[in-house]
């Protein structure tokens, strides 16, 4: 770094920071800054390297669910728990020699390596043949927004098939994959769920490694599953979970050893009041007929109030925007305990083609910096404070209860074009977005269908306990 470029930045941070500094202190901060930026240039931001797959091809279903497809088998076959199964990831997974797009015509990246969630279906039999299509940057919850064109509904003509990870959920209901990897901040797992008619896991947060997936908003992130039953949900969790040292944000996550069973007699589940009475009256009908279920079968059930619930997804929205800012403005750093570096995916971050952004995700990410520029951070604070007291009501209801049952969204998948207004979009994450920011496990299970339309039923248990929501999910799966 030459001396007058290191003077000018020592000046710089100076003025940002507020400290006065004189001539020769500069002088002494900018030698300083020479010799550690020697030292620490000898450290290498190297990548991991994986065989890159062959055959890439764009994707060309009829629901548009597929982004690209390929061959990622090396010709040997892994006799594993996911041995025979058709998978598919999200195209914010890192899929070596796939290029991974985020659902943006500003992204340009093929990374040379797979995600650690990508490894781990691999090793353990899956056949990982498809990236599937997305919400732009995973933020919105309909599948309108991907540069690549609209998600279709399998399940439901003229519908939306939820989102952000809309070509996982349909390519799963239509029968091209059997699980598919999606994320979920506000309920992009279990929104397709919901409306596609699919299961859809939200595990723990922290429990499923993110190196190789590209954030919306780290607090909030998880790497979930979408199936085509509950046991293969809970397979495919068992595979993907546990810690990983590519990301320092799971250490100390305990490696998983699912059961799904039937076993839920004497269970006690508290049935969430204000969510039932906010969803449409078929939703409710079918939710309710999954509770009587769940009691035929032995389980307990009350009803329990949360009370910070309904301010809950505003909360989140604040959170997530400013968080969303910040790693664009940062490459994609999460600096302290963050879920994996990789400099191919900073560099990438780091050129995005801004004017080509989607006008929903430009919107975003100026509001949420335009907040923290103009309110310094006072609304995230604010956001965090109701965080707070929304994990303790949890905490305390989970006490109580094994399971809070709840609708997984309020309605039944809406036409395209109909969420339009801020209204209409925090409606769809009303019922989801509040377990994001707790981190608790989340299952959405089909329940019936009203006018034809599938219905979603959500089970929330404490962390780390999937297994209990997977057994009350797989007793609502049999009855439907």
């Amino acid at each position: 770094m030459s001396e007058e470029h290191a003077d000018k930045a020592i000046r710089r941070a100076a003025d940002a920071y507020g400290v006065t500094l004189d001539d020769e202190a500069v002088e002494r901060y900018a030698a300083a800054l020479d010799a550690t930026a020697e030292a620490l240039d000898t450290l290498e931001a190297t990548d991991p390297e994986d065989e890159p797959v062959t055959g890439v091809t764009e994707g060309s279903d009829a629901h548009n669910a597929l982004r690209y497809t390929f061959s990622l088998s090396d010709g040997e076959t892994v006799d594993g728990l996911l041995s025979d199964c058709r998978l598919g990831v999200k195209d914010n997974l890192a899929v070596a020699g796939v290029p991974m797009t985020c659902g943006s015509a500003a992204m340009s990246y093929t990374p040379e390596y797979h995600a650690t969630v990508v490894r781990r279906l691999v090793d353990a039999g899956g056949d990982v043949g498809a990236t599937t299509n997305m919400d732009e940057f995973a933020y919105f919850t309909t599948g309108e927004t991907c540069a690549h064109g609209a998600v279709e509904n399998p399940a439901v003509d003229g519908a939306v098939p939820g989102g952000s990870s809309s070509g996982s959920g349909a390519a799963v209901a239509a029968g091209h994959l059997d699980a598919a990897l999606g994320s979920d901040t506000a309920g992009s797992v279990r929104i397709p769920a919901s409306y596609c008619g699919v299961v859809g896991l939200k595990p723990t947060h922290r429990s499923v490694p993110r190196f190789g997936f590209v954030d919306l908003a780290p607090s909030l992130d998880h790497v979930g599953v979408l199936a085509e039953s509950v046991a293969l949900a809970g397979d495919v969790f068992e595979v993907i979970a546990g810690p990983d040292r590519r990301d320092p944000s799971t250490v100390g996550m305990p490696t998983p050893d699912v059961t799904v069973t039937d076993a839920v007699d004497g269970t006690r589940v508290g049935v969430v009041e204000v969510a039932l009475a906010g969803a449409d009256e078929d939703v409710r009908e079918r939710v309710a007929s999954a509770v009587e279920t769940l009691e035929d079968a032995g389980v307990a059930v009350d009803r329990v109030s949360l009370p910070t619930f309904e301010a809950a997804p505003l909360a989140l929205l604040a959170i997530t925007g400013v968080e969303f800012a910040g790693l664009l403005a940062d490459d994609g750093l999460v600096y302290g305990t963050g879920t994996g570096y990789s400099e191919g995916l900073r560099a990438a971050l780091a050129s995005l083609d801004f004017d080509a952004l989607g006008d929903n995700v430009t919107t975003q990410f100026l509001v949420g910096g335009g907040l923290l520029e103009t309110r310094g951070g006072r609304h995230y604070v604010a956001a965090q404070r109701v965080r707070e007291a929304f994990a303790r009501e949890v905490d305390e209801a989970l006490g109580a209860y094994e399971a809070l049952v709840l609708p997984t969204t309020p309605t039944t998948a809406p036409p395209f074009g109909t969420v339009t207004d801020q209204a209409a979009f925090t409606r769809t994450i009303s019922h989801t977005a509040p377990f994001n920011l707790t981190g608790n496990p989340a299952l959405s299970v089909p329940c019936g269908t009203a006018d034809d339309q599938p219905v979603g039923c959500q089970f929330v248990t404490a962390r780390h306990d999937e297994s209990t929501a997977l057994a009350l999910g797989s007793v609502v799966e049999r009855s439907s």
